[in-house]
């Protein structure tokens, strides 16, 4: 059996190193094939997804970890591959979906799911509206920012249109979210098939920092999700299409608020404060998968 590991324009290569590895204990041959090195090839005659010399249309199983410049192709390839009869634990669309912060929120609470209220921002011209409709301090988002990366936190009326102003003139789409009062920390579920086998909690640790995002300086810690927040978590993942992912939960005074799910969670943070392997983990619930 053949497995391919498709790697997104940002890599993390001690990870990809480590999920090759797994995996190469169960398939025959397992490799990486970064996206921007795949050929897509479209024909009357058959299409093919090309790596190297190797027709990844013949491999057995794929897991797409992308990076968000990955967005406009990475489901066109995912899409061709799955037509092909190769498995995926992650479905083309989600990752459309995964990808686009208010997407996400929109589909979540669609499927009745605690989310923070948000707002679509893709000009100036209704900043005016969009204030009428939030409690200031609101959290402002790039739709396709990573890691804590493009993630605000502002405090007022008068900071805000500034801020849009400026998202706009760099063409940057946002969302702006409804700020929940918590104490400094959210959970990260880490989902595989129908369970969630580990789970940390995040804290900020620099004086004035709300987002916890280990890559920015967030501290790991041990932590045990309650039922509900792997209910929310099993939820998420099954809603948007996805066997293997995280799940980004906010406590709040009314209980869990779904935040974000991530397609291509990181393995590092989360690994130093739980005793599963998660990497043989995942190996052994894709190869399972592809052989049934």
């Amino acid at each position: 059996m053949k497995f391919a590991l498709l790697a997104g324009s940002t890599n993390y290569k001690e990870v990809n190193e480590k999920l090759l590895k797994a995996a190469g204990k169960l398939f025959t041959e397992a490799v990486e094939a970064p996206f921007p090195e795949i050929k897509a090839v479209a024909s009357s005659k058959e299409n093919a997804v090309i790596f190297g010399e190797k027709n990844l249309c013949g491999f057995d199983a794929v897991y797409p970890r992308t990076s968000s410049p990955d967005i406009e192709y990475a489901p066109i390839i995912l899409d061709m591959l799955i037509d092909a009869g190769v498995y995926s634990p992650i479905q083309p669309d989600a990752i459309t979906i995964a990808k686009n912060k208010f997407y996400t929120l929109k589909i979540m609470a669609e499927a009745g799911l605690p989310t923070p209220k948000s707002v679509l921002i893709t000009s100036p011209r209704i900043v005016e509206s969009v204030v009428k409709d939030f409690e200031f301090p609101v959290v402002v988002k790039l739709q396709h920012g990573m890691a804590g990366k493009g993630v605000m936190l502002v405090s007022s009326q008068n900071d805000f249109p500034p801020i849009i102003d400026a998202m706009a003139k760099l063409h940057q789409t946002v969302n702006v979210e409804e700020f929940i009062k918590n104490p400094g920390e959210d959970h990260r579920l880490f989902v595989v098939g129908d369970e969630v086998v580990a789970a940390m909690k995040r804290k900020a640790v620099k004086e004035g920092e709300f987002r916890t995002n280990i890559t920015i300086g967030g501290k790991p810690e041990p932590y045990k999700p309650t039922k509900e927040e792997v209910e929310i978590a099993l939820k998420a993942a099954n809603t948007i299409g996805m066997e293997i992912c995280g799940v980004d939960l906010i406590p709040s005074e009314k209980g869990p608020v779904l935040i974000e799910i991530n397609d291509g969670p990181s393995f590092k943070g989360i690994s130093t404060v739980t005793t599963v392997d998660l990497y043989k983990a995942v190996g052994e619930f894709i190869f399972k998968r592809a052989k049934s």
